[in-house]
């Protein structure tokens, strides 16, 4: 028996793999950038007033959502841990101005309750929050 080699050589490399490869990655790439990203700060839609202008001293946030709910620094608080929170910051800075921001739904008596909150312990320097608009 006389086998011979076949004298016709091979130019291009195999891309079968390649090709599975790329597959992969494509689907990959289309599954995880449909995947829906919560965006990390509170949606809270502030009022506009012609009249606001922007804060630029050291400030004590407390954002009021929909629901009436308290949020310090994008932690959920009750009033009395909104309380402690901003005794901690008087007792570093006595004259921080506290910055009120209401979602525009928001029902009054919420803002108001925040608003005896911060003042029932001491923060007498606050203001509401709202966009700049005409």
């Amino acid at each position: 028996m006389n086998f011979q080699r076949s004298k016709r050589r091979r130019n291009s490399p195999d891309i079968t793999p390649l090709i599975d490869v790329m597959f992969f990655m494509l689907v990959f790439f289309m599954v995880f950038s449909t995947l829906k990203t919560e965006p990390m700060g509170l949606d809270v839609e502030l009022p506009r007033a012609v009249t606001g202008t922007a804060q630029t001293s050291t400030s004590f946030e407390v954002v009021v959502d929909k629901s009436g709910a308290f949020y310090v620094s994008g932690r959920h608080v009750t009033g009395a841990e909104l309380e402690q929170d901003l005794v901690q910051r008087l007792q570093v800075n006595p004259d921080i101005f506290v910055i009120v921001k209401a979602d525009k739904e928001v029902r009054y008596e919420h803002v108001v309750r925040a608003l005896d909150h911060i003042r029932g312990v001491g923060g007498y320097r606050l203001g509401l929050a709202v966009e700049q608009g005409t």
